[in-house]
């Protein structure tokens, strides 16, 4: 064991943590079987993703692509749409290319081998373990935000959990105390304590069943620990959402470009540096974009939606069209359809608050 805790015992700190587990685990589905697609499904989604928002998708997904070969054919964009909402969308595009080489490289059974699971796209370190612990019975560690925060308590690790070598480290600790016999219930079990217990304000160490292990606990550290370095500033992007609808059809254009939001459907939008309202800018912009002129615009209100490395500030406007629209980018680039088709569309997040917001929601149902 380490040198900073010699008279730690794995064994009884396994036996006390999968006793607690085995009697207040959540009913999650995939924890229903002990098939490796469930469990591989579950856990692309909850990168970046709580519990409680995973789950409707999970249902959605597991619904529409039961097994790993109807995922394998999935179309992309009817994948996207059913992801709609959920954020980070290149794990939806990393799915499908994964679901794809399993069943074309390795015959439609998630690889055995952890350097095979690697080279699978949008799977790394903790996917991959993860995988191969719960559903094939492998010693192998997973290290999540859960984790890290346990086990940095648990040694009193006051390490930036930002850095690569903090997660290194905390992997290797874990190396060194997994169940052998239970790794998959063990990994489990330790996401599940810093879910529901060893949560990041206030913890509830009173009912912790390993606290006595902690060496947080023991030195009022609880509140210092993990210790997370500061985010970078956000970049700042702000732009004009153009609801352009003529008669009963809106625009729709998809984003094809590489990088955030590939793929995705949304409104044209119209970078600007200030939210003023500059009409004369934004009726020329939507007329070199649909050739047709603009008879009336309607603001609505300022709305922000926050990436990883985005703050965005962005302002509907709904742009009606005195005539058909004669040129719209290309087809495969752009769409006219009803609001009730927007369902069979990818609309990414930001632009679903246009969709549902009080002030704009009438839109796209006059």
């Amino acid at each position: 064991m380490s040198k900073s805790r010699p008279h730690f015992s794995p064994e009884l700190f396994s036996r006390e943590l999968l006793r607690w587990f085995e009697g207040n685990a959540r009913a999650l589905p995939w924890r229903a079987t002990n098939h490796w697609y469930p469990v591989f499904l579950s856990e692309i989604l909850l990168q970046q993703t709580q519990v409680e928002q995973a789950l409707p998708y999970y249902r959605k997904l597991i619904d529409r692509y039961p097994t790993v070969y109807d995922l394998a054919q999935a179309d992309e964009q009817e994948l996207l749409a059913l992801w709609a909402g959920l954020g980070y969308y290149a794990r939806a595009r990393h799915l499908l290319k994964a679901a794809g080489e399993v069943v074309a490289r390795f015959h439609g059974q998630f690889p055995s081998n952890l350097k095979d699971a690697l080279s699978l796209p949008g799977i790394g370190p903790y996917t991959a373990a993860a995988v191969l612990s719960i559903a094939f019975g492998q010693p192998l560690p997973v290290v999540d935000g859960n984790v890290l925060r346990v086990v940095t308590r648990l040694f009193a690790l006051r390490d930036d959990i930002r850095q690569t070598a903090t997660k290194n480290k905390v992997r290797g600790l874990l190396q060194e105390i997994i169940d052998d016999k239970a790794p998959g219930l063990f990994n489990e079990a330790l996401m599940e304590l810093g879910a529901l217990v060893c949560t990041p304000q206030n913890p509830d160490c009173q009912s912790c069943p390993v606290a006595g292990f902690c060496l947080a606990k023991e030195h009022g550290l609880t509140g210092e620990i993990p210790f997370k370095s500061p985010l970078r500033e956000r970049r700042r992007v702000v732009h004009f959402v153009l609801v352009v609808r003529f008669r009963a059809k809106f625009l729709l254009v998809r984003r094809d470009r590489p990088g955030l939001l590939s793929g995705m459907w949304e409104f044209p939008v119209l970078e600007t540096r200030r939210l003023i309202h500059s009409n004369l800018k934004i009726k020329q912009h939507v007329q070199a974009l649909t050739g047709a002129a603009v008879s009336s615009l309607t603001f609505g209100p300022e709305l922000q939606h926050i990436y990883s490395h985005i703050h965005l500030r962005y302002q509907p406007v709904l742009a009606e069209l005195q005539q058909a629209p004669r040129a719209t980018l290309t087809e495969q680039k752009a769409v006219w359809c009803r609001a009730e088709e927007f369902e069979r569309y990818a609309i990414h997040r930001a632009h679903h608050k246009v969709l549902g917001h009080k002030e704009t929601a009438a839109w796209f149902s006059s």
